[in-house]
């Protein structure tokens, strides 16, 4: 009769699948962990009117009549907004923007003319007494506890005082950029944090990727509950460049596996691939499963592009202009905006831009494709470039202790028997994969003979000596040296120290010609 009674049931109302079950007892961090910093956005009236006049004059002394002028008050800059008379064109206060500066003799004053969507011109400018964006004001706000958003990223609060939130999955990919110490590492803690607070560890999984070493190491903690990682890895924290690559070289894997179970599933996305799954509309013994968000934070990029060059560059653009669609998305940082660093190629595939105080005109194009990161005042003030619109935004603070309390009140929770586990890389002639697995040799490297003769004559067989020799990336060149090592040509690696040379010139031809 039970049994009756259930299958009736069932015919009804198809069982759901509940991805958190295995950690049903799964408890969020309480937003006391955080600091209560009551956040009042108040500044001095007599500061505000004194600004008002200042631009009045000024603009008067440039024969720019306005008809009225607006405060509206932010924690770091207060936004005057000018309706200018209407026989005055733009381009006359354009011409004007250092001057009007030059009299408020205040930092950071960024000119907009005109507002994206109304009919003014403003004039940010820095108050004298910034306030502080603390984490738990924005964790703790009614948007953020109400956000419908699949993943949703707390950053902090407009010049208009309202909370800002975006989702990662629109973005789809984040660049995050800004001279050092200006608030970029906070700015990427702040988006992980924000994920922790929403995120079940079911339904979420990070890739830390920290060339740094030491940056991420507090996340840690979460490796049995959010973080993915290599098979075979010890570390869940990715701090070598070749093991980065290797990961990023998984993650395309991952994708391909990804666009195949959604084809078979007949789905455009991973949410309407998620919900068929969790009404049990697709067979696990097909090979189906449910599938979590992963989002691969680096924090920076520069270390990686400078040892591995060109095959992190392939790796990150194939990745961000295919794996929306199946869950996947990146974050990358840099304190170091240049074009060397910050592509072309890059830019073209990351849509949504944070750029915090730069130091130059030049930077602040890099990054925003505009200028104005150069007039920010720093301390978390950033420009966020995001569906083709800029907004000022005063990123929210969160210290390490915190992120530590975090973490250890996560790891104290019964978590999954491992992290999630991404699938081996598939690697091109010759190439290791992070755990030292054997190695798969298609074809030699166009260099090989060349870079062979060169190291038996000179007896030098060191990676940093071929990088030097040939302008080569430190991944390629050690590709190289390990294919003389399969050949016979050259000893095992030996820490530090160049390798061995095994052959004369003679026996090199003799291998070199078999």
């Amino acid at each position: 009769g039970k049994f009756q009674e259930e299958s009736i049931g069932t015919s009804k109302q198809p069982s759901i699948y509940d991805p958190t079950t295995e950690l049903s007892k799964f408890k969020f961090p309480p937003s006391d962990i955080l600091n209560d910093m009551k956040m009042r956005i108040s500044v001095d009236q007599e500061e505000v009117k004194e600004n008002k006049e200042k631009i009045k004059k000024a603009l008067f002394d440039f024969d720019i009549p306005i008809v009225s002028i607006k405060a509206t008050v932010g924690p770091t800059v207060t936004l005057y907004e000018i309706v200018l008379d209407k026989e005055v064109k733009i381009a006359k206060i354009r011409n004007h923007i250092d001057d009007i500066a030059l009299r408020l003799s205040a930092q950071g004053v960024r000119v907009i003319a005109p507002i994206p969507g109304k009919g003014t011109i403003g004039i940010e400018v820095a108050n004298k007494n910034p306030q502080i964006v603390s984490m738990r004001t924005i964790i703790t706000s009614r948007k953020f506890q109400e956000s419908k958003y699949e993943l949703p990223i707390a950053l902090g609060v407009t010049i208009s005082n309202d909370v800002y939130i975006a989702d990662l999955t629109k973005m789809p990919h984040l660049l995050v950029a800004g001279a050092p110490r200006q608030g970029e590492f906070v700015g990427l803690n702040v988006i992980i944090t924000s994920l922790l607070y929403k995120k079940h560890p079911a339904e979420l999984k990070f890739v830390l990727i920290d060339p740094k070493m030491v940056e991420f190491s507090m996340y840690a903690k979460l490796g049995k509950h959010y973080l993915a990682k290599l098979p075979r890895e010890d570390e869940s924290i990715i701090t070598d460049t070749a093991k980065a690559v290797a990961t990023l070289n998984s993650l395309c894997v991952e994708m391909g596996n990804r666009y195949n179970l959604l084809i078979n599933a007949s789905v455009r996305n991973i949410k309407d691939y998620n919900d068929k799954f969790k009404s049990n509309v697709l067979n696990p013994k097909e090979g189906h499963r449910f599938m979590p968000y992963i989002v691969v934070v680096i924090d920076e990029l520069r270390d990686l592009i400078q040892t591995a060059g060109k095959e992190v560059q392939m790796l990150i653009v194939r990745i961000a202009q295919k794996a929306r669609a199946v869950g996947i998305h990146l974050i990358i940082a840099t304190q170091c905006p240049s074009i060397n660093v910050i592509t072309a190629m890059i830019r073209a595939n990351f849509p949504a831009r944070m750029a915090f105080k730069v130091s130059s005109e030049v930077d602040s194009k890099t990054i925003l494709d505009t200028t104005g990161a150069q007039q920010l005042i720093g301390r978390g003030d950033m420009l966020l470039l995001c569906n083709s619109e800029v907004e000022r935004v005063q990123c929210a603070f969160i210290d390490t202790p915190k992120i530590e309390a975090i973490c250890e009140y996560i790891s104290n929770q019964e978590g999954y028997s491992h992290p999630y586990l991404l699938p081996e890389p598939i690697v091109e002639f010759g190439v290791f994969g992070a755990s030292g697995g054997e190695e798969i040799v298609e074809e030699r490297d166009p260099l090989f003979l060349d870079i062979a003769r060169m190291i038996v004559n000179s007896n030098n067989a060191s990676t940093s000596f071929l990088q030097r020799q040939y302008l080569i990336g430190y991944n390629r060149a050690r590709r190289i040296m390990d294919q003389m090592e399969a050949a016979g040509i050259v000893g095992p690696a030996q820490g530090g120290k160049p390798r061995n040379v095994l052959v004369d010139s003679i026996t090199l031809e003799t291998i070199l010609n078999s």
